[in-house]
């Protein structure tokens, strides 16, 4: 069980998390994914929107890639003075909200907050925040807090 061992802090407007749950609903059984887009403070990560991505991994069902072409254009928007791509989210069909095995394989940017979402019977169940560790070799949980 992976403890909350940081002050790390992952503000979620409540809209957001619909966007989320829409998508993963949507996408399930295969894994969702996007990206977090917004503003960090301290150790506060604001969370302005949620953007779903086509999940183009081989193995949809047990994997998860974002489109390298949207995460451009919005590196993109953020150059031109828009909001920071502060992390990802993704789902775990049938699954549990914390990093499974390929999640911690699959680091390669520890400064980008994880969302995972637990999805059964194709609904939302659980929704959780994790920060790779900085040698990317595992995660820390965050405080997931609504607004």
């Amino acid at each position: 069980m992976i403890e909350l061992v940081t002050d790390l802090v992952i503000e979620l407007p409540r809209n957001q998390r619909d966007v989320i749950a829409t998508h993963v609903a949507a996408d399930h059984p295969n894994e969702a994914c996007g990206l977090l887009l917004g503003h960090k403070v301290g150790a506060r990560f604001v969370v302005h929107q949620a953007v779903a991505s086509q999940n183009i991994a081989d193995e949809p069902n047990h994997r998860f890639e974002i489109d390298p072409g949207l995460r451009l254009r919005l590196q993109k928007t953020a150059r031109d003075g828009g909001d920071i791509i502060m992390g990802h989210y993704h789902s775990h069909p049938n699954g549990v909200a914390r990093p499974s095995e390929t999640d911690k394989a699959g680091i390669f940017e520890a400064d980008l907050v994880w969302l995972i979402a637990a999805v059964a019977g194709g609904r939302l169940q659980d929704i959780a925040a994790f920060m790779p560790w900085a040698d990317c070799g595992g995660f820390d949980k965050i405080e997931l807090r609504e607004t």
